[in-house]
This record gives C-alpha cells, structure tokens and sequence, in this order.
C-alpha cells in the first residue's frame, strides 16, 4: 500500500534515502514511492542495508530469554503443582526436620571434624527413605534466600510477590535416573575423599537432606561426582548423570538461573572434574563478584578484630566458597596457561586468622593453606612473566626465585605448625594433612624454577650459564623430593587419589617424567635404577586404586618404560661391533625418551620443563656417554 505525505510534512532527516534521490544527490522523504519518484513516474527502490551481525545476535538471545520466561507458570498455577506433588509424596517420603528446624537444631553446634555430611547412614548400603533426615522437599525454590540458607516455600508471601526466580528444582532422584540409595551411596562417596579437593563445604551444614532441599543443581553435580569415583568416567550411569548437569549450567551460563552459592559450589566442583574447568571456573567467579562473595572475608576480619561474640557462620560459609573459587582460578591461571580473573595481594596470606572461628572445620586448613599458597604463587608468576619484548637477567631471575624459596619453605613451616598443634590425629587427619603440604610446595617451587627458565627462552643445557643451569638442579631436587614424599605413605596419600580430578593425576605423572628427563640430563647424585624402582613402585601403588584407567596412569607408565630403555645402553659390551651397534640403539632410545612430551602437558596443562634438552655445538658429542651426563 502506498504512504503519502501528510498536506503539512515535517521536516525530518531520512536515514536512508531511495535509490534515484541518492543517485541525484536530492533529498528525499522516504515513502515508498518517495515523492519525487512518484511526480516523475520513476521506479522508486530503496536499498535494504547491511544488518549489524552483533545485533541479530543480541536480538535472537533476547528472543531466547523471553521464551524461557514465557514458559514460567504462573504463581497461582506452580502452587498447585507443588501441592499435588507434595501429596502424591506423603506416603512415600518422611520428614523428621523441616528446613528451619533442621538449622535451628544445628546452629552453634561444631561436630567432629571429620563426620561426614551422610554419617547418620554410614555402613548401610541398602537404605528405606526414613533412614535419613530428608527435610521437607519442595519443587520450587526461591533464589532470593540462597545467602541465608533458609528455604522459602511457594504459598509464602516472599515466593508470591518474586515467583518469576522461582526455578523448577527437581533432582536425578525425582526424575528417577538414580534410586534414592544410590543417590546416598554417591553422596556418601563424594564427602568421603572428593571434598578434600574441593575443600567449600561444611559437613554440619551441607548435610544430604539440606543440599537436597536447598539446590538439585548442586546436589545431581555431587551425586554425578560420587557415581565417577564408584564407577569410573567411561560408566554409562555416570555419562547420563553428567549429561544431566549441563543443563543447569547452560541455565546459569545465560542467566536463567540467579546466582547463589549453591549455583558457585556446583560450578567448581563442575570445573574440577571436567575437561572445560577454566569456563565453569570463571563464571563462578562472575556469580561470586555478584552477589558479594569477595567482602565476607574482608567483613568477617574486621568481626574478629573487634572480638565480635557472634560466630556469623553464614558469613564464614561465604568466605569459604570465594577462597574456593580463588584458589581454582589461581591453579587454572598458574598450571593450565589460564588468564588470571583475580589479582593475587598479600592480604589473602593473612587468612590463616579464620582458622580460630569456630565454624573452621579440618578441611579449612587445607583450604586456608591454598590460599595462602597460591598468593605466593601467583606473585611470583607474574615476576617472572616480563613484558613483551623484555627478558630477566640472571641476576633478577635469581632474587625472585630464592625470594619465593624463602616464602614457600617459611609457610611450609608455619602450616606444619599449626596443624600438629590444632588437628587432633583421629583417622591421620593430620599426618595426610601434612604429606599434602610437602607436596604442594615442591610441586610450587618445581613448576616455579621451570617457569623461570622458560621465561628466558633457553631450552638447550648446552648454551645455559651456570646459574641457569644451577635452577635446573634445583628443580631437580624438588622433583625428588616430591616422589619421595609420595612414597613415604603411599596408602595413606596414594589411598586418597581415586577420588581426585584429573588435574591431580596429571601432576603426579608429569612430576615423575620431568624428574627422569631431568635425571637424565643432569645425573649427579641420581642413581638412575633406584629411581626407576620408585617410580615403578608408584605406578603399582596406583594400579591397585585402578588407575590403569585414568590417561596420566599411561602416560607415567609410557615414560618408565622408554627411560628404562636408555639405561641399557650405559652398561658396556663385550665387542666392539655389539657396543657400536649398542651405541647407535642407546642413541635411538635417548632421543625417544627426550623427545616424549605428551600432548596433555601442552594442550590441557601448561606444565614447563618437558623441553629441556642437551644439543652440542660439536656433532661428535652427540656419540658422548649418555649416562655420564651433559650438565658437569
């Protein structure tokens, strides 16, 4: 249909003007025909201009969030639902506590340490509902009381006046993916060794019923992690259970779903134990900056410095989970090549004053422990990342890595003190607790010295100087003493690591394959069988927690055997034309041995030291005695 003008035409400035006005450089009015074109019997076309690809974008997210919205029932309606759902689970379902009573029962209670979330159903495999504490169990819950841990109800006058951050919150035991006993065997399993690693949870609050009431989200993403370490990653159960987390994440990815530290909690344990941990792990941090995580600890401080008498265990519950989501993003940016999301300041190396709080639990020392170590480590790391164009002279190279030295050893000291002086040694909590310490700082001061010399770009031992080459004999010696550390209780350290993320896996294994090549290199002082002792002493160790399983496992067991290799050819032969055909084998397997860095280290880690090597100058020393070393 044709628009004329009206008889009296604003004058307005026509963003897009026909083909003929623009052609003639006139103005036009812009109807369709256009005035002149239509005086002139022209052809009036106008031409459809470029859309703007960012803003089809924008306008299809758009159209995605309202379509979610649109399928939010009404209060009136969700009310309904919740009440028949409810009484078609009264004969099924008992509820010895409601949410409020099961906090009101517990606030101020500080159990042992070491009791596990599901304690009340430890030892029974084959459970009825009524054996376990389940709170009332709703299908709806409000986002708006996830700081406070009280659940809100639909029907309640909070839940009627902000329904739309209601979310349909039905869990894998609802839906009927898993049995209720299966679903306390998993999470049973998780806060039995997975908790260690993930140290945001507190054993008196994060209780099986109250996880379960509180978020499906968090509580699918635990029972999915309990059913990995039971049945493995390749198990079909735990790939459905895995399949079905995705959902709330995609949810929370296009803000869907409010942020909550229930949401944050799952995230990382989400991150931990998948291949995409650096996505998760920034996007928890996303949701901890929003709702405030980042000042518990800052308040909870400034509480106990003015002896504040409350012990405001929601508040201490805040400050836990953003160390959490600190120390994940601190690993992933030191260890996996990750940009850094949070800017380590010495004050995070001041925590250690939450350990008299008396919500702390066990776990906390391990936590607090991380987060005072990975600020030491992060400083240090971007001391020795120079800027772009620049390099570390041996001099400053050397101040930052026995400053760091010096850090790292003072707070090994201090935590061992104050573990063996505030950790009763019920079931060697302390002692593990104390084998974890050692390894962490050898692995930091390790993966520190290779950091440096990365940094300067030399790779060759034969082109380093000598206090290069004095950090790689350093590194050595951390290398070292980290197996050794594994070793001096493997059931107690290596009985833990089936219920670690692989992240754990693939230290271990890349510690031992650095220490070999480095060893190889460099073997002052290395008695290269007894090492191949140990580490096959390590890889049988593994073997019985089925670790055959896991890639690290393999690629450990690759790397013992092709070292093994290369030590055959540093015994002499009896004739000449056996020790120079032995020679040029011995030469074949050293060259295969050096050459073998796995792609994991590279691609999914950002492990540095794997590429050191010895290429002379002079070709005939190619020919050298491998065995006698190249460092001197």
């Amino acid at each position: 249909m044709e628009s004329y003008p009206s008889p009296n035409p604003k004058k307005r400035r026509i963003p897009k003007a026909c083909a003929a006005c623009r052609s003639s450089k006139v103005r036009c009015d812009g109807g369709k025909p256009c005035t002149r074109c239509r005086n002139a019997n022209a052809h009036c076309d106008y031409v459809k201009p470029i859309e703007d690809e960012m803003a089809q974008k924008l306008a299809q997210i758009e159209a995605q969030v309202n379509q979610l919205n649109s399928r939010v029932a009404d209060a009136n309606t969700a009310v309904a639902l919740f009440q028949l759902q409810q009484q078609s689970r009264k004969s099924d379902l008992t509820s010895p506590y409601s949410v409020s009573e099961y906090q009101v029962q517990h606030q101020g209670q500080q159990g042992p340490e070491t009791a596990s979330p599901v304690s009340m159903v430890s030892g029974h495999h084959s459970l009825h509902n009524n054996q376990v504490d389940v709170p009332f169990h709703s299908g709806y819950r409000d986002s708006s009381v996830a700081e406070s841990g009280v659940q809100a109800y639909p029907g309640s006058a909070n839940a009627q006046r902000n329904f739309r951050n209601f979310e349909l919150d039905v869990d894998v035991v609802e839906k009927g993916v898993i049995t209720f006993d299966e679903a306390v065997v998993y999470f049973r399993t998780f806060f039995q060794g997975c908790d260690k690693y993930v140290p945001v949870f507190d054993p008196i609050f994060d209780t099986f019923a109250s996880v379960r009431s509180r978020s499906s989200m968090l509580f699918d993403t635990i029972c999915a992690v309990g059913c990995r370490v039971e049945h493995g990653p390749t198990s079909p159960q735990y790939q459905t259970l895995s399949n079905i987390t995705k959902s709330p994440i995609c949810s929370a990815m296009i803000g869907t779903t409010p942020p909550s530290i229930e949401v944050i909690q799952a995230l990382l344990v989400d991150a931990s134990y998948s291949e995409k941990g650096w996505l998760l792990t920034s996007l928890a941090l996303k949701m901890a900056l929003e709702i405030g995580l980042a000042d518990a600890y800052s308040q909870l401080c400034a509480r106990i410095l003015e002896n504040d008498a409350d012990d405001y265990g929601d508040l201490f519950r805040k400050a836990r989970v953003w160390f959490g989501v600190f120390v994940l993003e601190n690993i992933l940016s030191i260890d996996c090549g990750k940009k850094p999301g949070i800017k380590a300041s010495e004050g995070m190396r001041r925590c250690r004053v939450l350990l008299g709080h008396p919500a702390r639990t066990t776990l906390d020392f391990r936590l607090l422990a991380q987060v005072e170590l990975n600020s030491i480590r992060a400083l240090a790391h971007e001391k020795l990342s120079p800027r772009p164009g620049t390099s570390l002279s041996d001099q400053e190279l050397s101040d930052i890595v026995q400053g760091t030295r010096i850090d790292l050893s003072i707070w090994l000291d201090d935590w061992i003190n104050l573990v063996e002086s505030r950790v009763g040694n019920e079931d060697d909590a302390a002692s593990l607790l104390i084998i974890n310490l050692k390894i962490q700082r050898d692995w930091s001061e390790m993966t520190m010295l290779c950091k440096g010399l990365q940094g300067i770009g030399i790779d060759n031992l034969a082109i380093m100087s000598d206090t290069q080459r004095n950090l790689i004999h350093l590194a050595k010696s951390s290398a070292q003493r980290h197996l050794s550390t594994i070793l001096s209780n493997p059931k107690l350290y290596l009985g833990a690591l089936k219920y670690g993320m692989d992240f754990v896996w693939a230290k271990c294994a890349f510690s031992v394959l650095l220490l070999l090549k480095l060893a190889r290199l460099m073997p002052e002082s290395t008695n290269m069988s007894e090492l191949i002792i140990d580490a096959k002493t390590l890889l049988r160790e593994l073997s019985q927690i089925q670790g055959f399983n896991n890639i690290y496992f393999r690629i450990l067991s690759i790397s013992v055997e092709k070292c093994e290799r290369t030590l055959r050819g540093d015994f002499p032969q009896s004739d000449s034309r056996g020790t120079q055909t032995a020679r040029i084998e011995n030469l074949e397997a050293e060259m295969d041995f050096q050459s073998y860095v796995p792609k994991e280290f590279i691609l999914e880690w950002n492990f540095p030291g794997l590429t050191f090597c010895w290429i002379p100058f002079d070709f005939g020393e190619l020919f050298m005695d491998f065995g006698a070393g190249f460092g001197g």
